[in-house]
């Protein structure tokens, strides 16, 4: 049994050497070749000064070389930090600054806004540019230094580099990544994750699910959204095939559903609004699902007629509904038999065999059965906390009694459940204005604290409208200061400069003044009720239209 991510890698090269390990974009990488390679880039680091420990960020679109730094990172015992690569530099400095990063893997084209990004100095020690083809080997801008005077090591430079595994003296209990989440105060905050915390949901998951060396796993989910810790490890476990969507096609419904039914990919794992977005817009029901064997989705709530649509498209395969926030990955599962009927949600299932699942009041007290309360979670996947957020990790995890004077460390979700008779949970929404976008969590606040910083606006307000395809869109509704004329465009560019793409309002309404309760805080209910009537009825003219 492994204890170290990357001796995934490690095994399944000494057991299926030849076998495919990435196919992308018509190359393909074998076990054998990643393990060389990520070994190299782990001397590499480690010539740089990369340390037991250190993080070390990844600032670059999917492709083969993304996945060969991930393992190099965990094989130089260092924590890989993914960045959204749609993110602006604004957030990728805040977050290499934020955690202190070693070192940063990125493109090429990306040099200038580094330069931009790190003018006053930067954290780290050197700037990896992983590179394909023939500008592997080409320094940015040439021979002049860059980047704030901090060394550029190029990928041919990499592969020069002994492939001799290096000393790996990590333990399962050291950190494998971080993954930064929107959060509440306006600034995104990191969730430390162990090797140990990865692989209880990566070895439990390929055995459920019986990934195996024959299987070919999609890979959709960007590597800063923990959806991908299945389709890498568990994949990478089984000596399976991982197929990483190209850039190229990634935004396009039917390009993707085209990429996947053509490559017979066996184990597909998404969130309901990519799988519903293949349904409407990209023509899945047209294509051959035969090759389908597993299909595994998260993230969200899935709209049950969309469900079962792609249930009666693939009747054969397996289905089953995964649910977590970052802070556990999965905690809870349902074995999906069935197209569901009517349009009640699927309930979120039973714990996982390495959680436990508990379902208290405000007091923090077991709620009668049957009854609402919110969900903790304990056990092998529950984070080790966030990052530099001593007060905010205090928050999330506390120590509760699980038993008559016996007490444990516990994760606070902040959603709201209720365990139906037959033991699966119901999920019943949010404490709190955190929701679900694309399969993107995102804090409503974090969006507004942008919107206030602009010198224009007066008031923002931050709406999620329920969408089916999305889960939600966000819309603002602004209060400019008197006398300031904004437009929508420039307003949006604004957020667009510090958020990612996921997280910019899709249109931005103007008001006067904004509409409050008789407490007199803004009424958040009554803007958002005739948003989401008028969303319901655009959706139905389009869809007439077509």
């Amino acid at each position: 049994m492994s204890t170290l991510l990357p001796h995934l890698v490690t095994e399944s090269a000494a057991r299926f050497a030849s076998r495919p390990a990435l196919v992308m974009d018509g190359r393909t990488l074998t076990y054998a070749e990643l393990e060389s390679l990520s070994n190299r880039f782990a001397r590499s680091l480690a010539g740089h000064g990369v340390r037991s420990g250190d993080r070390v960020a990844l600032w670059l679109p999917r492709s083969i070389e993304s996945v060969v730094a991930l393992y190099g990172v965990m094989k130089a015992g260092a924590a890989y930090v993914p960045v959204d690569p749609g993110a602006p530099p604004a957030r990728l400095a805040y977050i290499a600054r934020d955690c202190a990063v070693a070192g940063l893997v990125t493109v090429a084209e990306r040099a200038a806004a580094l330069d931009e990004t790190f003018a006053a100095g930067a954290p780290m020690r050197a700037v990896w540019f992983a590179e394909e083809g023939p500008s592997a080997g080409a320094a940015p801008g040439g021979d002049a230094p860059r980047n704030a005077g901090m060394p550029n090591v190029t990928w041919a430079e990499v592969a020069a580099e002994s492939d001799r595994a290096p000393e790996l003296r990590a333990l399962e209990g050291d950190l494998a990544y971080i993954l930064y989440t929107s959060g509440s105060t306006g600034e995104p905050k990191g969730v430390m994750l162990s090797h140990r915390n990865a692989l209880a949901f990566v070895e439990w998951a390929g055995d459920v699910f019986q990934v195996t060396a024959q299987d070919r796993l999609a890979n959709h989910a960007p590597f800063h959204f923990d959806l991908s810790t299945f389709d890498l490890f568990a994949g990478a476990r089984a000596g399976a095939a991982v197929y990483p969507v190209s850039p190229r096609i990634a935004s396009f419904p039917a390009a993707v559903a085209r990429q996947w039914c053509a490559d017979r990919l066996t184990v597909w794992y998404a969130t309901p609004s990519t799988l519903v977005l293949m349904l409407t817009r990209g023509g899945l029901s047209s294509l051959d699902l035969s090759a389908l064997r597993v299909l595994l989705f998260a993230g969200e709530v899935f709209p049950v007629k969309y469900l079962r649509d792609l249930m009666r498209l693939a009747p054969s395969a397996r289905y089953a509904n995964l649910y977590g926030p970052t802070e556990t990955n999965v905690c809870t599962w349902l074995d999906v038999a069935n197209p569901p009927e009517g349009d009640r949600p699927l309930p979120i299932g039973r714990a996982c065999p390495y959680d436990d699942v508990l379902v208290l009041d405000e007091s923090l007290k077991p709620v009668p059965a049957g009854a609402a309360g919110e969900l903790w979670v304990r056990g092998a996947t529950v984070m080790r906390g966030y990052w530099g957020r001593p007060e905010r990790t205090a928050l999330a995890l506390q120590s509760i009694e699980i038993a008559p004077g016996v007490t444990d460390v516990a994760y606070r979700t902040g959603d709201l459940v209720r365990m139906q008779s037959d033991g699966n949970l119901e999920f019943l929404g949010r404490r709190d204005h955190q929701v679900k976008t694309r399969g993107y969590r995102v804090e409503l606040g974090e969006i507004e604290t942008v919107l206030h910083r602009h010198p224009g606006v007066d008031e923002a307000v931050v709406l999620a409208i329920p969408d089916d395809e999305v889960t939600h869109r966000l819309q603002a509704v602004v209060v400019t200061k008197a006398g300031v004329a904004l437009d929508e465009a420039a307003l949006r560019q604004h957020c667009a400069d510090s958020l990612p793409r996921y997280m910019v309002p899709e249109t931005i309404e103007f008001r006067r003044e904004l509409p409050r309760t008789s407490s007199g805080k803004v009424d958040r209910r009554g803007l958002v009720q005739p948003h989401a009537i008028l969303n319901t009825e655009r959706r139905t003219d389009d869809d007439d239209g077509h």
